[in-house]
């Protein structure tokens, strides 16, 4: 559930700002979700792993191979993804 309230709130600095309509919680809205463990699952599909360390070493090799703009990428969709979660009252983005 999205809040719906909008309010002024004057910080300890003096200085006011705007609280904003925020979901209280939406893997639309964690980098992590949407961007990151995707790319990954993508990447490790297919492949049979023997044990846990393999695992995060395949996993670990993945993450270094892509560069630092793959992540920012991530990060730069967060304020699109906030409005579109936030109009669709904390409903599912999608892709």
């Amino acid at each position: 559930m999205v809040l719906k309230i909008i309010k002024n709130v004057r910080g300890c600095n003096g200085l006011t700002y705007e609280v904003l309509p925020h979901p209280s919680y939406s893997p639309d809205l964690a980098p992590s979700d949407y961007h990151l463990f995707g790319f990954v699952k993508d990447q490790l599909r297919g492949q049979r792993y023997e044990t846990t360390e393999v695992i995060q070493k395949a996993v670990i090799q993945c993450l270094r191979m892509v560069g630092k703009e793959f992540y920012r990428m991530g990060i730069f969709k967060i304020p699109e993804r906030w409005e579109k979660c936030v109009k669709r009252s904390g409903d599912c983005v999608g892709k």
